[in-house]
């Protein structure tokens, strides 16, 4: 027996005119807040310049992105769960899509363009990354925290005031455009593009640049920079360790957690240290 279940049992038909009509009409939900926050991202106006890996403060770099990469993990791992979708890494979704071309493959297609379109307003607004490790306002992740709290919004009016939520739910498109927007943005940290959302890329370097230190014998720039993916691994992967926890009590309102874990870092709420002389 769950609590949450049984309050979702009682809800359904005492819920709100609000509730009702976004859960009645939740694709005209999902383009309002996409347009928003993609409205949001073009307010980006922070431009601190490239900076090289070895200028750095290591710990603050490697906290920022384990934190985004904690928070991705969650709303992935709370997404499988309630609705056995991913909305982070797109390359299963890309084979589904390919193997169900003719028979359902369209919802995950859906989610390629969802996460496709956060990445296009994190280019075409120019994204900073630096913003994020070093303490500054960053729209456009701001933008990203938004579009999960309207996922789980969208998620809880759909639940009690609409027709529940599926593995085609329009909540997932939301929750995949937030991805994309937080992926585009660390994406462009130059000399070390980081991914926040999707490992497979991540194991590969922490392999050949562990490959490179044995050969040479050194532990250089190159250890530094494998354990900074090995640590986003980590954290992602801690994102489902908590998902797996908060879910039987939460459900997907557990993504506001990540929500506003994101909202901390784009409004420079985390602290930070720069190293000295850079």
């Amino acid at each position: 027996f769950s609590a949450r279940a049984y309050v979702k049992e009682e809800s359904v038909e005492e819920s709100g005119g609000g509730v009702k009509f976004v859960g009645e009409h939740p694709l005209i939900f999902t383009f309002l807040c996409m347009a928003l926050c993609g409205g949001l991202c073009t307010t980006e106006s922070s431009n601190l310049g490239k900076m090289d890996f070895k200028d750095r403060d290591y710990f603050t770099f490697q906290m920022i992105q384990n934190i985004l990469c904690f928070a991705s993990g969650l709303v992935n791992a709370l997404t499988i769960f309630e609705m056995g979708m991913t909305v982070s890494h797109q390359s299963g979704n890309t084979s589904h899509t390919g193997r169900l071309i003719m028979d359902g493959g369209a919802k995950f297609g859906h989610l390629l363009l969802a996460f496709g379109f956060g990445s296009f307003f994190a280019g075409y607004s120019k994204s900073d990354p630096e913003a994020l490790f070093n303490g500054k306002y960053s729209p456009n992740l701001l933008a990203a925290a938004l579009a999960v709290v309207a996922g789980c919004l969208l998620h809880y009016c759909k639940e009690h005031g609409g027709e529940g939520n599926d593995n085609a739910s329009e909540c997932l498109l939301l929750f995949a455009f937030s991805q994309g927007i937080m992926n585009g943005i660390t994406r462009r940290v130059v000399g070390m593009p980081i991914c926040t959302t999707h490992f497979t890329g991540y194991l590969t370097d922490v392999g050949t640049l562990l490959g490179w230190c044995a050969r040479d014998g050194v532990m250089d720039e190159k250890f530094y920079k494998a354990m900074v993916f090995l640590a986003g691994i980590i954290f992602f992967g801690l994102g489902g360790v908590a998902a797996k926890e908060l879910h039987g009590s939460y459900g997907m309102q557990a993504g506001l957690i990540s929500a506003a874990l994101m909202a901390a870092v784009a409004g420079g709420l985390v602290p930070v240290t720069k190293k000295k002389g850079a």
